[in-house]
C-alpha cells in the first residue's frame, strides 16, 4: 500500500466490477460495487474485519492502517481547530464510505484477481 491508494479520490470505482481468480482449479468470483458504503461509514475498519464479503488477504490490515492514518490526521486537525471534532469525525466517516470499495478493488488486484469485462455487443444499423 502506498499513499496514492489513500488519497486517490478521483480514481474511485464506478459501477459494478466482477473480479475472478483461479485458486486450486476453482474460479473464485468477487463483486465490487462502486457505491457509497454505509456500513463502512458507520463502522470504518471494523466492518472489514467482521464482514465475510470483504475477506481477502491483507485487506483488514490495510483498513486498520488507513484508519490509523485518518485518525492521526483527525487528531491534528482537532488540535489546530478547537471545537470542530464532530466535523472531522463526520468527514472521516464520509471519506471511508466513499473509498471503501475502491480500496477493496485495489487489494483484489494486488491479490491476483482480474477484472472480467462483460461488454455487450454493439449493434450498428
Amino acid at each position: 500500500m502506498d499513499l496514492s491508494d489513500l488519497f486517490a479520490i478521483n480514481g474511485r470505482v464506478s459501477g459494478t466490477k466482477t473480479m475472478i481468480k483461479q485458486v486450486n482449479g476453482q474460479t473464485v468470483k468477487k463483486l465490487v460495487i462502486g457505491k457509497f458504503c454505509w456500513w463502512a461509514f458507520f463502522f470504518t475498519a471494523i466492518y472489514a474485519a467482521v464482514s465475510k464479503k470483504y475477506r481477502t488477504k491483507g485487506f483488514v490490515a490495510k483498513m486498520f492502517v488507513i484508519l490509523l492514518i485518518l485518525v492521526l490526521i483527525n487528531f491534528g486537525l482537532s488540535y489546530l481547530f478547537d471545537g470542530t471534532d464532530w466535523l472531522w469525525n463526520l468527514l472521516e466517516g464520509v471519506y471511508f464510505g466513499l473509498m471503501f470499495n475502491t480500496w477493496y478493488y485495489d487489494q483484489l488486484i494486488k491479490n491476483g484477481y482480474q477484472e472480467v469485462h462483460n461488454h455487450q455487443p454493439v449493434e450498428f444499423e
